[in-house]
């Protein structure tokens, strides 16, 4: 990978056991435990970012609250539809400082776009709304939260 996520590359077993620590607590929507963590990764204050056809493409320093969050938003998507998704985070072809993260639905198709504005909405919100997002985001979508969820990491 020609960049890095946070201080360090991400590590497939790492990256499962952090997606299943996710999804326990989405099933039990423990949101004080989805807001303490997503204090450990918090959004720069006045960064504004737009999910768009390569996903989420910055700088790297600024990719880490997105990450996390975009753990969450695979998990619900992966309720929704009960299917496996896709988080492909990606560098290889940019600047090592130039990092991207996007979500992959379950055929391998571009994310719909309906998730795509729920993408931008949960990445741009300040971390006293993330509780409401989420929330919004389950119910518009109706998530079965009950539901197991799948969700597959790749890098390149």
């Amino acid at each position: 990978m020609g960049g890095e996520w946070g201080q360090s590359a991400i590590c497939p077993e790492s990256a499962q056991e952090w997606t299943y620590q996710v999804g326990q607590h989405l099933v039990d929507m423990d949101l004080g435990a989805i807001t303490k963590y997503s204090a450990l990764h918090a959004k720069p204050n006045g960064l504004i970012l737009q999910y768009g056809t390569a996903g989420f493409r910055t700088k790297a320093e600024h990719l880490d609250h997105v990450m996390f969050r975009m753990g969450l938003l695979a998990v619900l998507r992966s309720k929704q539809t009960k299917s496996t998704i896709g988080v492909m985070v990606t560098a290889s072809h940019n600047p090592e400082e130039d990092n991207g993260v996007k979500l992959v639905d379950p055929l391998g198709e571009m994310l719909a776009p309906s998730w795509e504005e729920h993408a931008t909405c949960l990445a741009n919100a300040e971390e006293q709304d993330m509780q409401r997002v989420l929330i919004d985001i389950s119910e518009k979508e109706a998530v079965n939260l009950q539901q197991d969820a799948f969700v597959v990491i790749g890098r390149d």
